[in-house]
């Protein structure tokens, strides 16, 4: 539930892009021990990752909004473990869906460090169907570490 209200929250920051210092080629935004991602849409779905230091460790968050209403799984806060494909490989998450809200979290510290890895490696990060762009993402990681 801590973890559903975050997502959300740092949802909400990141609609206000303007409280964000933008980095000049992707969007990724850099604020107080948190990175995030510029929106991606496609086919209906619009998502933002991010992530974040916190007690000494990077944590990755992810969240997509439909706008689809058969996406929509009403107002009870719905808590699952699911597989996703980054790059290809399969990523076991911890997944969070109210509405048409899902958010994501890896179970393990081996899925953010794939993730991660995957940031910082790669031209672009697959995540499902979306595409995340990595121009300027290890800028911004140098400013969170």
């Amino acid at each position: 539930m801590k973890t559903t209200i975050k997502t959300i929250a740092i949802a909400s920051l990141f609609a206000s892009f303007g409280t964000f210092a933008a980095s000049p080629v992707t969007g990724w935004v850099v604020e107080d021990g948190l990175i995030g991602s510029p929106q991606v849409k496609q086919d209906g779905i619009t998502a933002v990752s991010s992530f974040e230091k916190k007690d000494g460790k990077i944590i990755f968050s992810m969240m997509m909004v439909s706008d689809k209403k058969s996406d929509d799984v009403g107002i009870k806060l719905i808590e699952t473990d699911s597989p996703i494909m980054v790059n290809g490989k399969k990523i076991m998450m911890e997944e969070q869906r109210q509405g048409q809200l899902r958010s994501f979290n890896p179970k393990t510290e081996a899925g953010t460090q794939y993730l991660l890895n995957e940031f910082k490696t790669k031209d672009g990060v697959i995540i499902e169907n979306l595409t995340y762009s990595t121009n300027s993402f290890n800028q911004a990681l140098k400013k969170l570490k």
